[in-house]
C-alpha cells in the first residue's frame, strides 16, 4: 500500500485532507506530546481531515442559530482508515482523536524514562509537520483551500510512507492584519506579545491569548467537551488559600483549549482570507456583507 492508495481510500470515506509526516519531524517534541510515546515503533504520522462546510457558520454569524462546529474528525473516520492501513499493509496503526482524559496526579510511568499518561500529541503541530498548512495567529490550522475551516484527526503507524513536503505558502497575515484580535469581545488576544515557534523549519508566529477570557466569550467560543485536545489545565500558583491563575501563552503550550471554530475571531479570519483572495476555494457570494451579529454583554 502506498500514499496514493491511502489518499484515495480516505477520499472515498469523506476525508478530503491527508498528509504524512515522518516520525523524525517530532524530534523536538517533548515525550508527553510525542507520537512515539504511544507507538514506539512508529515510522509515520498521518493527519487526516475534512473541511467544515461554510454554511455551518451562517447561523451564528447572523445570530439566528447558536451552533458549534466540531474541530476534530469523528472516531468513525479514524477507525475506518486505521483498519484499512492494517488490512492492506500488515503494519499496526493507532487512531488518535482528541478525547477527554483524566490523568491521575500520582500516576507513574510504565517504565523508567517513559512519560506519565496521558500522552496527547498536538494536532495542529502534527498537521503542519504533515504539510497540510500553517498555524495562524490564534492557534488554528489554516489550509490553502479552506483557511481555518478544518476538522482534524491523526493515525500513528509502523508503516513507512512517503512524507509530504512542509507547506511553504503564507496564509495568515499575522499582527499586520490583527482583525481577529481587534474584533474579540473579551480582548483575549494580545497583538503586542507574540512568540515565534519553529515547526520543522517553518517559523510560526503565535499571539499570547488569555484563555480564561476566551472560554467565556459570548460570541461563539465553546467548551470543547467532545473534541478536546486534553483535560482542562488551568495552572494555579497557591498563595495561602487563594489560587492565582497563571496564564500560559499559546495554543501550542496549553491543552484543553476552548473551541473557537465558530467564534467571532475565527469567522472574521474566514471573511478576511476570502476578501483578500487568499484561499483556493471560491464562493459565489462573500462570507460577510454586513456587521456580524454579536452579543455586547462583556462589560456587564
Amino acid at each position: 500500500m502506498n500514499k496514493k492508495e491511502l489518499r484515495e481510500y480516505a477520499a472515498s470515506i469523506g476525508l478530503n485532507m491527508l498528509g504524512v509526516a515522518p516520525i523524525s519531524r517530532f524530534d523536538s517534541v517533548p515525550q508527553h506530546k510525542h507520537p512515539a510515546s504511544i507507538l514506539p515503533e512508529a515510522k509515520s504520522v498521518i493527519v487526516v481531515g475534512h473541511s467544515i462546510p461554510r454554511g455551518d457558520y451562517r447561523g451564528i454569524e447572523e445570530g439566528v442559530l447558536w451552533h458549534f462546529a466540531g474541530k476534530r474528525v469523528s472516531h468513525r473516520f479514524l477507525i475506518e482508515i486505521t483498519r484499512y492501513i492494517e488490512r492492506e499493509s500488515g503494519y499496526e496503526a493507532v487512531p488518535l482523536e482528541a478525547h477527554n482524559t483524566n490523568s491521575a496526579p500520582k500516576s507513574k510511568p510504565v517504565a523508567e524514562g517513559r512519560p506519565k499518561h496521558n500522552v496527547i500529541p498536538n494536532m495542529e503541530y502534527a498537521a503542519v509537520a504533515a504539510g497540510l498548512g500553517e498555524i495562524g495567529l490564534c492557534g488554528l490550522l489554516l489550509t490553502p483551500a479552506f483557511g481555518p475551516r478544518n476538522a482534524l484527526g491523526m493515525v500513528i503507524t509502523e508503516l513507512e510512507l512517503e512524507p509530504d513536503e512542509i507547506f511553504k505558502g503564507k496564509i495568515c497575515d499575522g499582527v499586520e492584519c490583527g482583525k481577529c484580535a481587534k474584533i474579540c469581545p473579551s480582548q483575549a488576544i494580545n497583538l503586542k506579545k507574540t512568540i515565534t515557534v519553529d515547526i520543522c523549519g517553518r517559523e510560526t508566529v503565535l499571539a499570547e491569548i488569555n484563555y480564561n477570557h476566551c472560554r467565556m466569550c459570548p460570541n461563539g467560543a465553546a467548551p470543547d467537551f467532545n473534541y478536546k485536545i486534553g483535560q482542562e489545565e488551568l495552572m494555579y500558583d497557591f498563595a495561602g488559600n487563594q489560587p492565582k491563575i497563571v496564564e500560559t501563552s499559546t495554543a501550542l503550550t496549553r491543552s484543553g483549549l476552548p473551541n473557537i471554530t465558530t467564534a467571532l475571531c475565527n469567522r472574521t479570519c474566514i471573511a478576511h482570507l476570502e476578501d483578500e483572495g487568499k484561499l483556493e476555494l471560491k464562493y459565489a457570494n462573500p462570507f460577510r456583507t454586513e456587521v456580524p451579529w454579536m452579543l455586547q454583554n462583556w462589560e456587564r
